[in-house]
């Protein structure tokens, strides 16, 4: 999926010990993605990609699957990932595969507040990368409240 977007990720990481991992966490400059011993790359996390890439991903989605015309996703995965499966109680947020629903769109929110916000209704795509930071949950927020006024339907 990475190729056709111009998506590079340029190695793949193993963490030998908890003190590289914790390197990883606080890191700036690495690109790639995170392995395990036997060489499979981690779902869920690990991922590192640029604004730009994050947001290459969201305009997919928005694409409906498509990016410059060709077919990369499934249409009827785009629209099954971006549906409410299953809820986190704690703050009432329905979620996808992958994706956090909201009643306009979705967002891929990554560890320590990095986040692929995409509002179907408004057709944007905004993507913000961050230093890690824990429990890092106001991006949303930040975009609903601040940056999709400034985008008018």
């Amino acid at each position: 999926m990475f190729r056709p977007l111009g998506i590079t990720v340029e190695r793949n990481l193993l963490f030998h010990n908890a003190k590289e991992q914790q390197a990883f966490n606080k890191a700036t400059d690495i690109s790639g993605w995170v392995i395990d011993s036997a060489g499979v790359n981690a779902a869920g996390w690990g991922l590192t990609l640029s604004p730009a890439d994050m947001d290459r991903i969201g305009q997919l989605y928005l694409n409906g699957g498509t990016w410059n015309g060709k077919r990369i996703v499934p249409e009827h995965w785009v629209r099954e990932s971006t549906k409410e499966h299953s809820r986190w109680k704690n703050r009432n947020l329905p979620y996808g595969y992958l994706w956090w629903v909201h009643a306009d769109g979705y967002a891929a929110m990554g560890d320590g507040g990095n986040v692929t916000y995409v509002n179907t209704k408004k057709n944007m795509v905004v993507s913000i990368s961050s230093l890690f930071k824990r429990k890092a949950r106001d991006r949303i927020e930040l975009i609903q409240s601040y940056i999709e006024p400034m985008f008018e339907v």
